[in-house]
């Protein structure tokens, strides 16, 4: 929309106002599928995950993340012919880097997947993943699989990688397969190896970031981002994701502790104190960043157990309760069913001009950490027998502010 000839200008500045009325309507016509992550144990509380399933459905989720791994699969099955029966998708989380590391005689993978290992009478990973993929692609509700998270995408495993994801598509060439990434380095490596890449957004620390006029050193160098995001994807022939904040910084101290804000002195509820939910306007406006500075595919929310409630004993994390979870649903599901935002008006609400001004990024507030959404693969995996020692790339529960989240907001 930025080429404009000044030869011919009243001719091209009405083919641009109509293709960016042409435009605007497709976007609003096309909204992106939208989605939550998910740790609910299948095998030992189904009834309970199927209510939290329709709960997602009345709050417009369309895909819900959770792993394969750990459950049987009559458990699988039928929260996947639920999900359907909904008119939802299952995404299913299969990261973890003993698929792409170490030989392919390795049979490392057969605790956590035993049920398909008894079913395929094959514990070697290669025709592990095969059995894995080929049989939960035939669900009806499959909407794809969450094959890698950035924090187990070590230097120089690309091509470990690229094989795993090939073997994927191999056995499964009609679903999505998702890799998850956090700095441009990232993104050049894998943006064609995968259908498509979720990039992470989570500003909110310990200040709300609304009203969005008063935040312009966060909401402007924010939207730039996602754009770059949408060019590098567009470049590559893919389709962009994006995962948002659905989550305080302060639910388990190492998060805590390491965006700054709390201390060694803290306890787990003086820094829970300490750090914030996005209110339901800022999400609402982490989403419309999204949708006016990209077209994605999907965008997933950090996490359902942090909005909703766990429904598991986790003591790691501490998660809503009674009217704090109602309100914080409430809040999330509202952004997920809002119409498409209005395009008259920059994503802050303020004129072209100032959005504009409010763009040049003051680098020190976009510290880089990254936000371990695997915590719940790994317990759930032990849970049913896998090794304790198993913790990817080695004790992944502390979350380094210098390895990102995709935007962290200064901590005032």
């Amino acid at each position: 929309m930025r080429r404009f000839f000044v030869a011919v200008a009243l001719t091209s500045m009405l083919a641009v106002a109509f293709v960016v009325a042409g435009a605007s309507a497709a976007s609003a016509a096309t909204m992106p599928a939208e989605g939550v992550f998910e740790n609910c144990p299948l095998n030992t509380a189904m009834p309970t995950c199927l209510q939290r399933l329709e709960a997602m459905h009345q709050g417009g989720v369309n895909v819900v993340v959770i792993g394969a791994a750990g459950s049987s699969l009559a458990s699988l099955s039928t929260y996947a012919n639920a999900a359907h029966s909904l008119g939802m998708s299952v995404m299913w989380e299969l990261s973890n880097p003993d698929w792409w590391s170490g030989p392919s005689t390795s049979t490392e993978l057969s605790d956590y997947y035993s049920s398909f290992t008894t079913a395929c009478e094959c514990t070697q990973k290669t025709a592990l993943l095969a059995h894995v993929v080929h049989w939960l692609g035939s669900l009806p509700g499959t909407y794809g699989y969450y094959a890698a998270d950035d924090e187990v995408l070590a230097p120089g495993g690309q091509a470990a990688i690229a094989s795993y994801i090939a073997e994927i598509k191999q056995q499964d060439p009609v679903h999505t397969v998702m890799i998850a990434t956090w700095n441009d380095s990232q993104t050049a490596t894998y943006q064609r190896m995968a259908d498509v890449l979720g990039q992470e957004i989570y500003p909110v620390m310990n200040q709300p970031l609304v009203p969005i006029n008063a935040n312009q050193d966060t909401w402007g160098p924010l939207g730039d981002l996602i754009s770059q995001d949408q060019q590098s994807a567009t470049k590559a022939g893919k389709q962009s994701a994006f995962i948002l904040q659905a989550f305080s910084w302060g639910d388990n101290l190492d998060d805590g502790q390491a965006t700054g804000v709390c201390t060694p002195n803290d306890t787990k509820d003086s820094c829970y104190a300490k750090l914030l939910y996005p209110s339901a306007a800022a999400q609402l406006q982490l989403r419309n960043e999204v949708l006016l500075h990209a077209h994605p595919q999907l965008i997933l929310w950090w996490s359902f157990m942090g909005t909703y409630g766990q429904a598991d004993t986790d003591t790691y994390s501490i998660y809503p309760t009674g009217a704090v979870a109602a309100a914080r649903w409430a809040g999330l599901s509202a952004a997920i069913q809002a119409p498409y935002p209005s395009s008259g008006a920059s994503p802050s609400g303020a004129p072209k001009a100032q959005a504009a001004n409010a763009r040049t990024p003051n680098r020190t507030h976009q510290r880089r950490t990254r936000r371990r959404h695997r915590l719940h693969t790994r317990r759930h995996a032990r849970r049913h027998g896998a090794p304790h020692r198993r913790r990817h790339n080695g004790g992944l529960r502390h979350r380094r502010l210098h390895h990102r989240p995709r935007f962290l907001a200064h901590a005032a």
